[in-house]
């Protein structure tokens, strides 16, 4: 008896064994790692989407305001020189290298002459993709915001805005109206 208790003893782990509890392990680990790669793929596209969600907030905001104030609201075509009115019921849809939109706001300070502000998308040195309000000078309002549409509805001075924002196949669109009170020759 004691010889089979000293053979027990000094017995290891066969090859079957190892083999099986390796196994075991890895299943383990590979499962462990897949959760982790989905809650981390989950986490970072809710991280994306809330990113761009305040980017085009923040160029909406700023549009919206600037849209409430103009005097005039006028467009310039892809690939043309000339500005025109924008006529009611028209969409005009900015995208990366397309149209130009222009408001001119009136001054705060009497005698000032109006401040004629455009707005359009581009690409900025670093190859991101950006709404543009230029005043002078190249100001970036606001990262990945793709596409502008703006209608100026029948009961004037009404105009419906909607902004597209996207980056890796993360997608933001947010849709409002605005009324614009200086426009000149608004119905009433």
């Amino acid at each position: 008896m004691r010889r089979m208790e000293r053979c027990w003893e000094n017995r290891g782990f066969t090859l079957v064994e190892t083999i099986v509890v390796t196994a075991l392990v890895s299943i383990i680990f590979t499962t462990v790692a897949l959760y982790y790669q989905t809650a981390f793929g989950i986490w970072d596209k809710g991280n994306r989407q809330g990113e761009l969600q305040q980017q085009a907030r923040i160029a909406l905001t700023k549009l919206v305001s600037d849209l409430q104030q103009t005097k005039t609201l006028r467009y310039q075509p892809r690939g043309t020189a000339s500005w025109r009115d924008l006529p009611a019921g028209h969409v005009l849809v900015l995208l990366h290298g397309g149209s130009r939109v222009q408001l001119s706001i009136p001054p705060v300070k009497d005698g000032e002459p109006d401040l004629k502000v455009d707005y359009y998308i581009s690409t900025t040195e670093s190859g991101e993709i950006t709404l543009i309000r230029h005043t002078g000078g190249y100001n970036s309002i606001a990262l990945d915001i793709v596409q502008v549409e703006l209608r100026l509805r029948e009961e004037k001075p009404l105009v419906e805005i909607e902004l597209v924002a996207a980056r890796e196949g993360a997608e933001v669109r947010l849709v409002t109206s605005a009324y614009l009170r200086n426009l000149q020759g608004a119905v009433n």
